[in-house]
């Protein structure tokens, strides 16, 4: 008893001494120290040592402190640390908040019904690999749906099925047959649904499945046809591609249209600078706004209850595209009584300048334009911004492509995806993008489609853009496709729900389709159902069993 007290004092006294010399006698101290001890003793020490040189934080610090740190980690290597043991697996696994981050960073849509946010940042990190090595979608040729030598001019997706309309079709010695067709196609049973003649070469073309079709023709006119159902309402059942209006004014092609069913209202933008509102049942023309410095290249209507501007608040939309600038029109739609009463209520609560703002002027009485975007340098330099198809409004937002002329490369280019206010025209995102761009087929809230020029097999051509990152993801490489229009009315686009972010339910179906100068469609679709090694990986990082994610970090 009295020897092991005397040690416990000898002991502690060694301690003080020993924590009173320099770090170099310490070293010096240890080093006499080990050269004494025996094998057992070594044997022991290497048994404690990783204790006092290997923390495990993930065990000792407060979960919101570990949480914090591991926010900095990005999702591949957040799934590596899963794999170091179960217990690792476990606690990280259950920081729900951390996982509904790294979803975010990406491009899983984390507004969508989301039960397990760390199987959604697999599924997240595993879609971004398979675009990234082009394999995410697959590729189909539609053929013998046009007869030699006729075209596909124009195509329209809407509900799972893709209007095409035809040009430079043989003409007959008859007047009235042109030789030209519209040709629905449905993706999901792979056949033709209706196929009908019109009047001649299409030169753009909109779907709404399964009521109404409307093709806007090379000779100037438009005409609208019944898909299917009853014609107009009538109670009479009308045969398919029923021919419900003509409308004949613009007097150079018609390059551009957008309707609304809802609201009765049918808008061409044509060769002639003009741009016309016409009312899609009767076929009369409403109003013919202003014209326009050159041809209106694209347009696009928005009703009041599908824009959310507080400015133009209750009013109808109209943008119009040039090769010059982007114009913004709005008007006051034709309302009920009800509708009138309801509206004037709500204006007593809006701010008198937005009751001012012209908010009841009517369409016949339109004559000045709400804004006004330049898409040229005000001189006329060399170095100045040309004409890239591509025209988008969200209902809140409107998004184009400025890019500069660049001569001596064949892909390098100098663009930028600009979103802007459109209540009050100013930028609200701006991404640089070092490629030439082509045309701009559509941009979400997190990701944008482009098609750039067709080089070879390995570049890709249609190519998806992260907004929020500012890098191209990947995409595939797709056949050259001959402008039709300005507006590249040849390619249309499919469902556009997973550029707000990836879903399970939104990478399925159409991505785009492109008409080819041989008479085919081609068609691109998504394809990333889980193979069973795929299946077997994502299940590894789970369980944190096995080895590491396959899939490359993406940064």
């Amino acid at each position: 008893m009295e020897e092991s007290l005397h040690f416990d004092g000898w002991l502690k006294g060694v301690v003080r001494h020993f924590n009173g010399l320099s770090s170099v006698d310490q070293t010096q101290t240890l080093t006499e120290l080990l050269g004494c001890c025996d094998g057992q003793l070594i044997w022991d020490l290497q048994q404690k040592l990783p204790d006092f040189l290997y923390r495990d934080f993930i065990q000792l610090l407060p979960p919101e402190v570990t949480e914090k740190i591991l926010r900095y980690l990005s999702p591949s290597t957040l799934l590596t640390a899963c794999s170091v043991s179960s217990l690792w697996n476990k606690n990280i696994s259950g920081m729900n908040q951390l996982w509904r981050k790294q979803c975010n960073l990406v491009g899983y849509n984390i507004s969508s019904d989301v039960g397990d946010y760390k199987a959604s940042c697999v599924e997240g990190l595993r879609l971004r690999g398979l675009l990234r090595e082009g394999r995410g979608w697959k590729q189909e040729t539609l053929v013998d749906l046009v007869k030699p030598p006729g075209r596909f001019s124009a195509l329209h997706h809407h509900q799972g099925h893709i209007a095409g309309g035809t040009a430079d079709s043989s003409h007959t010695l008859t007047i009235e047959d042109t030789g030209e067709s519209v040709v629905i196609w449905s993706v999901q049973s792979d056949r033709v649904i209706v196929s009908f003649p019109v009047s001649g070469s299409v030169s753009c073309i909109k779907l709404s499945y399964p009521a109404l079709v409307v093709c806007g023709h090379f000779d100037g006119t438009l005409s609208s046809h019944q898909v299917s159902g009853l014609a107009g309402g009538s109670d009479d059942p009308a045969p398919p591609g029923h021919l419900l209006q003509k409308y004949r004014l613009h007097t150079a092609p018609v390059l551009s249209l957008d309707f609304d069913i809802g609201e009765d209202i049918l808008v061409s933008g044509s060769a002639d600078c003009s741009t016309k509102v016409w009312c899609l049942s009767s076929g009369g023309l409403l109003r013919t706004l202003p014209s326009q410095s050159h041809w209106v290249l694209s347009v696009i209507f928005s009703s009041h209850l599908n824009q959310t501007i507080p400015v133009y608040a209750g009013r109808n939309i109209l943008l119009i595209m040039t090769r010059d600038d982007i114009q913004l029109y709005t008007w006051q739609p034709e309302m009920s009584t009800t509708d009138s009463m309801v509206s004037s209520l709500s204006l007593q609560d809006k701010p008198a300048s937005s009751a001012s703002s012209g908010g009841g002027l009517k369409l016949k009485d339109v004559t000045h334009r709400d804004l006004y975007i330049p898409l040229k340098t005000v001189t006329d330099a060399v170095h100045s911004f040309f004409f890239t198809p591509g025209l988008h409004f969200d209902g809140e937002h409107i998004s184009f492509v400025r890019q500069m002329p660049m001569f001596d490369s064949q892909t390098i280019g100098d663009a930028d995806i600009v979103t802007i206010n459109a209540g009050n025209g100013k930028v609200t995102q701006s991404v640089h993008i070092n490629q030439k761009i082509r045309k701009l087929l559509a941009i979400g809230s997190r990701f944008a489609v482009l098609l750039l020029p067709y080089v070879d097999s390995k570049y890709k051509n249609l190519a998806i853009v992260d907004l929020q990152r500012r890098e191209v993801v990947g995409g595939c490489t797709v056949p050259h496709s001959r402008a039709s229009t300005p507006d590249f009315s040849q390619v249309g686009i499919g469902d556009i729900s997973w550029l707000d972010g990836f879903s399970t339910s939104s990478t399925k179906g159409l991505v785009a389709c492109l008409a080819l100068a041989d008479s085919t469609i081609q068609t691109v679709v998504w394809d990333v159902k889980k193979k069973e090694e795929s299946l077997a990986d994502a299940a590894g990082v789970s369980s944190g069993v096995t080895s590491m994610f396959r899939c490359k970090p993406f940064w």
